[in-house]
């Protein structure tokens, strides 16, 4: 039988490991973040790491040629979860949180628009490897400005790296990267060409 996970613990998880990175005594619900400002401060850190790491555009969080529907005044709104967007038109960008057309200088569309999206997921929704690099580097940035020892730090780097280098291995699963989709193969075949 399935052991079932509590995703709402991952979190915690993550928030202890931050505060055993500077010496604190882990806590063990949610409802004691309000009494203990390491706690607060290491969940926040955990947060904006959270949307930097996915800000890099992974392949589990990226859709090509998602559809943005057109909404009853014709415009088309960018939910908020969204981290990077790019209109497949070229002209199209994100502005005030809906899509704008630069060429026609408006936010009023005829019909629905394909973009490229980079989307934010919570913590508690993301595989393991990624959520372990994002605890290991939000405890390095954590302990970085919280005590600022340098030999800690060293070591923190390299557990930094490692698990960088295990996200990076989960997403080539899922990413099915060649030499002709990479980034490497396509500027190489432009040469060819």
């Amino acid at each position: 039988m399935e052991d079932p996970i509590d995703t709402e613990s991952l979190l915690l998880s993550a928030v202890n490991i931050l505060l055993e990175t500077i010496n604190e005594l882990p806590i063990e619900t949610e409802e004691e973040y309000d009494g203990f400002l390491e706690a607060r401060q290491a969940r926040s850190k955990i947060i904006e790491v959270t949307r930097a790491v996915l800000s890099e555009k992974w392949d589990f969080n990226t859709d090509k040629n998602y559809v943005f529907p057109l909404d009853p005044n014709n415009m088309i709104p960018v939910p908020t979860n969204v981290l990077d967007i790019v209109g497949n038109r070229g002209d199209v960008i994100m502005r005030n949180w809906k899509l704008y057309s630069r060429k026609n200088q408006s936010h009023v569309f005829d019909e629905e628009v394909k973009c490229d999206v980079v989307w934010l997921f919570d913590f508690n929704n993301i595989s393991h490897p990624i959520r372990h690099y994002i605890t290991i580097r939000a405890a390095r940035i954590f302990a970085a400005r919280t005590i600022g020892d340098k030999e800690m730090l060293g070591f923190n780097e390299i557990d930094e790296e490692d698990a960088r280098l295990a996200a990076r291995r989960s997403e080539g699963f899922t990413g099915q990267h060649n030499v002709l989709k990479s980034t490497y193969g396509i500027n190489n075949l432009a040469r060819i060409n």
